[in-house]
């Protein structure tokens, strides 16, 4: 389900900067919404990205982002299932051609570019570099035609931030991994598991790389890096090979990830608004099933119970996703009957009777946990909205 925001009244919407979408003669595009400007040069790489309201340039100098690298992918033993670290000596630059990039959307709402790659003789991938009016991340919505053995393929990300520790999402909360080799154990770190977004922060500023289905990513020294493809020949010889479609995004932001907003924008990310048509007029005002009061809570679930004996009942499931202590209300505009704490198995706990005020329910938090809430709604035949 994601972020459950406050409810409000349908405002108009303020006036947003719209897009502006430039290319200049020697092939490089800039992309500006008044939040963040994005500059490729004319293969597809990133050579600039600046935060507006501050000019705080995030690549770092003397380098680009959008780098894809190629790694040459044979472990010892468990083709499909071992990385081995040696593989990161084999490391090797995936280059363009100029000429490649071009105008996609020519701005306003939406201003795009896009470009061709090939990657082997047998490979080849397009990109669509998108950025829409008002979005604090710049999207690389991409389409790889993989046909590799052994080879694995990722995208680099030079950032012009410095700090000892990388942080990355897990299920319900996250984590933070050094970025550094000084230890054994750092360098068995060599690739970290990572869900929706990873972020590398200094005080006040960072760098978030958002995305959509990879899980593998790593962060040395400053440079963070997504693995997107491998191809394994052992027990599948046509592993992974084929079409693939996936998309990340890039947000710098001002402070930590936190209060950034980067956990918002990642869910933003991966599960974005569906606009659908509606019969009659347009309503005045706006409705929510749920809604909590504080940005540190998500409610990640909502569904019906499995377990419960009666029909009308909802399962809820929300965790602290800020590592602190928080108390918050969690709103609903449905018609609650009973409410009560349960566990992952949807079992009452005897304890946790919730009393329902004013449409509200007051949950607290320790940093990362996750509460499950059983909620009995009203039957249909005595409720009128």
């Amino acid at each position: 389900m994601g972020y459950a925001p406050a409810p409000t009244s349908l405002q108009p919407l303020l006036p947003q900067q719209p897009v502006f979408v430039v290319q200049e003669t020697d092939g490089s595009v800039t992309l500006d919404n008044g939040i963040i400007r994005v500059r490729l040069d004319a293969t597809g790489r990133l050579t600039s990205l600046v935060l507006v309201a501050s000019g705080r340039e995030t690549i770092a100098e003397g380098a680009v982002g959008n780098q894809f690298v190629l790694f040459d992918d044979v472990p010892l033993y468990w083709d499909a299932w071992d990385v081995m670290d040696y593989h990161l000596e084999t490391r090797k630059p995936v280059l363009g051609q100029a000429g490649t990039l071009a105008v996609g959307t020519e701005g306003g709402v939406r201003g795009s570019a896009w470009f061709l790659l090939q990657i082997s003789p047998n490979s080849r991938l397009s990109q669509e570099v998108v950025l829409d009016v008002g979005c604090p991340y710049v999207r690389f919505h991409t389409e790889v035609h993989w046909h590799e053995a052994h080879k694995f393929l990722k995208v680099e990300f030079p950032a012009r931030v410095r700090s000892p520790q990388a942080t990355y999402e897990i299920q319900f909360g996250h984590l933070q991994r050094p970025t550094h080799y000084n230890t054994s154990w750092d360098w068995a770190r060599f690739e970290v598991w990572a869900h929706r977004w990873m972020d590398l922060s200094e005080h006040g500023f960072g760098l978030a790389l958002l995305n959509d289905c990879k899980y593998g990513a790593s962060v040395r020294g400053n440079v963070l890096s997504l693995s997107l493809l491998r191809a394994p020949k052992a027990p599948d010889a046509t592993a992974d090979m084929g079409r693939h479609e996936f998309t990340y995004a890039l947000m710098p932001h001002k402070g930590s990830l936190q209060d950034a907003g980067v956990i918002r924008a990642a869910y933003s990310l991966n599960f974005p608004l569906l606009v659908l048509p509606t019969p009659g007029p347009a309503p005045s005002t706006s409705w929510s099933a749920f809604s909590v009061s504080s940005p540190a809570v998500v409610l990640e679930t909502v569904k019906k119970a499995e377990t419960s004996p009666q029909r009308h009942t909802l399962v809820l499931r929300l965790y602290e996703a800020h590592g602190s202590h928080v108390d918050c209300w969690l709103h609903t505009s449905l018609p609650v009957q009973e409410a009560v704490l349960c566990d992952l198995l949807e079992r009452r706990d005897p304890a946790g009777y919730l009393p329902l005020r004013d449409a509200r329910l007051k949950l607290t938090f320790s940093p990362f946990q996750v509460r499950s809430l059983l909620l009995v709604l009203q039957p249909p035949s005595t409720y009128t909205p």
